[in-house]
């Protein structure tokens, strides 16, 4: 077996339906096999999958619902290929995705595991699915209710554009795996900085497994994805493998499309979890110098309470102060981190660890 699909997904079934049906419409000259682990899921993903008409595809169920993580893992337990494949269950992968990522490991080999780049379909968000144009029990206005209905026919992705009309979808998309201009800008600095510096020491701060690939034989000797925190996981995975086996991270033009759905990102836990899993990777590797994640988040996300003076504006940037920072200038960014608000809780700062 060449590639393995390994799709964690929980209640997800109108996008998975058509994340499948692209995996069945694909240039790759090889053969592949696709794992759906069906993370607790109560929408009729079971039976869609038993319905389902292609060829490939295997099912591994969890209940109750248990984390993307362990889904994953299950996922690359059961994955035969040498190359493993992570999607998620609304990434719409493009016709050659698959052939890209198998032409980069043909040509680099199993010590390179790759990032892909993502796009969204944003006008997307209220549909429950996006293939008949159904909306989601989701708050919106009524003028916007009414004005998708009405343009509903102009909006649907089905499975006969997903097959034989791919050039429609890729029009109306946008940069970016969401609709915002700080994640657009985020996947952009990535592209730059892997091709600035191809073996960037930071390079896993690039690392998003909604579209990625990593060799099987990296997965087996570095282990698979922390089932210790629920956010911000790529980037733990990426650093373990960049820093114990001395893998590097390259970004492949394999493109996904996001069939993007309602998000409520005003809930407090959203950075809650952001900020433990790095202070998780802090307290794993003893590594204080991935707080600079933080200075560098701000200049994405603005937080009047790290001083402008003390922000990663670009991860080329990030990777200068990752690899140079002298102790004294630790310690002013411990500082900031000591007195801030709101990253004092999390940030148990010890001055003898910066240097």
């Amino acid at each position: 077996m060449d590639i393995s699909v390994v799709i964690a997904t929980h209640n997800q079934v109108e996008r998975l339906t058509l994340v499948l049906q692209g995996l069945g419409h694909h240039t790759l000259q090889a053969d592949f096999e696709v794992i759906v682990v069906d993370d607790g899921c109560t929408d009729g993903t079971r039976r869609m999958l038993a319905e389902l008409d292609i060829g490939r595809v295997s099912v591994i169920g969890l209940k109750p619902n248990q984390g993307r993580n362990r889904a994953r893992n299950r996922g690359i337990e059961a994955a035969r290929g040498e190359l493993v494949v992570f999607l998620d269950g609304d990434a719409l992968p493009a016709p050659d995705l698959l052939q890209r990522y198998w032409q980069a490991y043909q040509k680099e080999g199993s010590e390179v595991f790759y990032c892909g780049h993502a796009y969204c379909l944003s006008d997307l968000e209220y549909f429950q699915d996006p293939q008949t144009g159904t909306l989601g029990d989701w708050p919106m206005p009524s003028v916007l209710a009414d004005r998708l209905i009405a343009n509903r026919g102009e909006l649907v992705v089905d499975k006969d554009m997903v097959r034989d009309r791919f050039e429609l979808i890729e029009q109306r998309a946008v940069e970016g795996g969401y609709p915002f201009p700080a994640l657009q800008e985020y996947q952009g600095q990535v592209f730059q900085l892997l091709e600035t510096y191809p073996a960037a020491e930071s390079g896993w701060v690039g690392f998003v497994p909604h579209n990625a690939a990593i060799p099987a034989a990296l997965l087996a000797e570095g282990g698979g994805f922390d089932e210790e925190i629920s956010f911000s996981e790529g980037w733990e995975l990426a650093y373990r493998l960049q820093r114990n086996l001395g893998a590097e991270l390259r970004a492949v033009d394999a493109r996904s499309y996001h069939l993007y759905h309602y998000h409520d990102f005003a809930r407090p836990e959203e950075g809650d979890v952001r900020y433990r899993a790095i202070e998780h990777m802090v307290a794993k590797y003893q590594d204080e110098r991935i707080r600079l994640l933080y200075f560098w988040l701000a200049a994405l996300w603005p937080d009047p309470d790290i001083p402008e003076l003390g922000l990663v504006p670009d991860l080329l940037e990030f990777e200068k102060r990752y690899l140079g920072l002298s102790p004294e200038e630790w310690r002013d960014y411990q500082l900031v981190l000591e007195h801030h608000p709101r990253l004092s809780q999390y940030t148990e700062v010890r001055y003898e660890q910066c240097a």
